[in-house]
């Protein structure tokens, strides 16, 4: 299905002038001495020919006459052309930066929408429009901007040569008008014709980028070369190719017919015009009125080419700016986050959570499959509750609904009685210290890592993280110990540490912040026994005073917490601490007993 455009060309470009108004108003004076001086200086080049002639041809023409002319025009060029240019120095510059404060409003987006969107396919398309009218200099939004000004001196000139030849002859000038509107014509059913595959395109190009992006990771690096991923991945690259080189075919076929409607238009233009010029010549104009003309023509041609030119421009990169503006203003979440604070309930400082489950059923957008169905259960203060079950059954999702990342579809979940939709996101964040499964390590130093930030970094609380987390031998030996930097990505001696290692560096970030709850979700999946048996027996001290959340496929990890929440494919299956769990001898017990045989044998073959 084709996307419906939602912004006319006039509202963008409204929307456009309006963000210059906001940001830079300065651009507007720039602009107004750029196109009279720029538009002045092609005048001089259609009069200077008159001049000459008109000088060389009357009897006594002197060289100083002819010299004087010429550096009269001469001097004046110089005088327009520098101030055109240098005015567009200090433009462009300027114009650069709204192109980059756009780019950073969707950085601001993406960092405040519903986390959901980020797992949405549609949604990623329409974000990888986004960023292409922002992350160029020559299209887009930057390129829209550059037109619209350089546009100014063009029109200026344009108009002024417009009346001059249109006192001479009508049919020159409608000849000229008919050729551009031809021009405009041809480049608008392009462009059009462009916009509509933009969507197969922008389809491609995101799957291309994954598979190239997959190949130039490291980290997939090893997988690739020996379970041969790079057979499938080439394989699927090349069909991408395939789909994207028929795409772009079928552009250049439709631009290749249109061209050669623009080259007839362009030579039946041209031959009237010069029939014209050259008839009036015979019957008595003179040959320096004939030459000013033919220059005035030619002039009025390149200008209206390129007025025409730039005008498809702006029409087709506006299309993917209404994109832009279409991103930047629907609503999916981003305005509550930024906006809910006047009325956005707050907790007491240090107050404990509770978090309540109140009969929470839960789909992805876009599916009628329930994830849960009237899901009930509490998570008391202080209390430490293990989440468990097999794998498939929701428990990571479990873990999105309670930090606010997911919406729930029906029922409510509340904290310390208020139900969660009623804080601000920032605040709920907030409240969270939380180790994924998904390890996100970043090429900065190892305490920017885990203070995530580079600004008030408490250097002796970092070093207490790495120290509670495992790392405190790690720590030690690097060179440039918490300044260390991370990955070889951007520096050469960045370091890469293990699967385990960068789990226990996820630990020491949740420990640096040191929110009101703390979730591990799968802390110790890339651990060896020993390793996850020093996770399991500081736990307790690791989440002191806290309400916190173990979530893990391995039963051993729940002895120490104080009750325990079996999910299998149909929910919540059984509530409880592990002794009542056990002696119940449901699915629980049944699954603690397989595991526990297996586990006993890994920690034997460890020591």
């Amino acid at each position: 299905m084709e996307k419906e455009l939602k912004y006319p060309v006039g509202r963008t470009l409204k929307k456009m002038l309006d963000y210059v108004t906001a940001a830079d108003k300065k651009i507007y004076l720039f602009f107004v001495i750029f196109t009279v001086t720029g538009g002045i200086y092609p005048f001089l080049a259609v009069l200077l020919p008159k001049y000459l002639l008109n000088e060389i041809t009357k009897a006594g023409g002197e060289v100083s006459g002819i010299l004087g002319i010429v550096l009269i025009f001469l001097a004046l060029m110089i005088l327009f052309g520098f101030t055109r240019t240098f005015i567009r120095s200090l433009a462009y510059p300027r114009i650069t930066y709204l192109r980059l404060s756009y780019l950073g409003k969707t950085f601001d987006k993406l960092v405040s929408i519903d986390y959901k969107y980020m797992e949405d396919a549609n949604f990623l398309e329409d974000n990888s429009r986004a960023l292409d009218s922002t992350n160029s200099d020559d299209n887009g939004v930057e390129g829209v901007y550059t037109k619209l000004f350089d546009a100014g001196p063009i029109a200026f000139t344009a108009l002024g040569l417009i009346l001059f030849i249109g006192k001479l002859n009508i049919w020159i000038l409608l000849g000229l008008l008919l050729n551009v509107t031809v021009g405009i014509w041809v480049k608008r059913s392009a462009s059009k014709y462009n916009y509509k595959r933009k969507q197969n395109v922008a389809h491609a190009e995101r799957r291309m980028k994954y598979y190239y992006n997959t190949t130039h990771d490291f980290g997939f690096g090893k997988d690739i070369r020996l379970y041969r991923f790079y057979d499938r991945i080439n394989k699927n690259y090349d069909k991408e190719i395939k789909g994207y080189v028929k795409v772009q075919k079928s552009i250049k076929n439709r631009e290749y017919f249109l061209g050669f409607v623009e080259v007839l238009s362009f030579f039946i233009s041209n031959a009237l015009t010069y029939a014209i010029l050259v008839y009036k010549t015979v019957n008595g104009m003179s040959i320096a009125d004939f030459s000013m003309y033919i220059m005035a023509v030619t002039t009025l041609t390149v200008m209206l080419g390129t007025l025409a030119d730039q005008f498809s421009f702006i029409l087709n990169e506006g299309q993917y700016v209404y994109d832009y503006f279409n991103f930047i203003d629907a609503d999916m979440g981003d305005k509550e986050y930024k906006e809910k604070t006047e009325n956005a309930k707050k907790l007491k400082k240090d107050e404990t959570l509770e978090i309540v489950f109140d009969n929470v059923s839960f789909c992805y957008p876009g599916t009628d499959k329930y994830i849960f169905k009237n899901l009930n259960f509490t998570i008391h203060k202080g209390e430490k509750l293990a989440i468990v079950g097999i794998n498939g059954a929701g428990k990571s999702t479990l873990v999105k609904l309670m930090t606010g990342l997911f919406a729930v579809t029906e029922g409510e979940i509340r904290i310390n009685g208020i139900p969660i939709s009623e804080f601000n996101k920032k605040e709920l964040y907030a409240m969270f210290s939380a180790v994924f499964q998904e390890i996100n390590v970043l090429a900065y130093t190892l305490k920017e890592n885990v203070a995530c930030s580079s600004i008030a970094i408490d250097e002796e609380k970092v070093v207490k993280a790495l120290e509670k987390a495992g790392l405190k031998g790690k720590l030690k030996s690097l060179p440039k110990g918490t300044n260390q930097t991370m990955l070889k990505v951007i520096e050469e001696d960045g370091v890469e540490f293990s699967g385990g290692e960068s789990q226990k560096l996820a630990i020491a970030r949740a420990l640096y912040k040191d929110a009101r709850m703390v979730i591990m979700d799968e802390p110790t999946a890339a651990l060896d026994a020993l390793a996850e048996a020093e996770i399991y027996e500081s736990f307790s001290d690791l989440v002191s005073g806290k309400t916190a959340v173990y979530i893990s496929h391995r039963l051993a990890s729940t002895k120490f917490c104080d009750r325990i929440a079996f999910f299998d494919g149909d929910g919540l299956k059984e509530y409880g601490s592990h002794e009542e769990l056990m002696e119940a001898k449901g699915a629980y017990y049944n699954m603690f007993m397989v595991q526990g045989k297996y586990y006993n044998e890994e920690v034997a073959v460890s020591e």
